[in-house]
């Protein structure tokens, strides 16, 4: 498991980044700490590279969040729109 720190610090997004992401839903914690730190397993970090592949197209933050919570819409045809 990852800390939010670590991760920032392998992919270069800032904490507050991926806190905002945690608080519109688009990239959750795997879980919580006892001390309430956010852990990502590397499920997360497949989800984290797909979000930021994403970002890359210029697509918005609302529209990945749609097309990670539905597996049925096609990716491909996503980035080809």
């Amino acid at each position: 498991m990852m800390t939010v720190k670590e991760i920032s610090e392998l992919t270069g997004i800032s904490v507050r980044t991926l806190h905002y992401y945690d608080e519109i839903g688009l990239f959750t914690p795997t879980e919580k700490s006892e001390a309430g730190y956010r852990l990502y397993d590397d499920k997360a970090l497949e989800d984290l590279q797909q979000i930021l592949f994403f970002r890359e197209f210029d697509i918005s933050l609302k529209e990945i969040k749609a097309v990670m919570e539905n597996p049925d819409l096609d990716r491909n045809q996503i980035l080809q729109m």
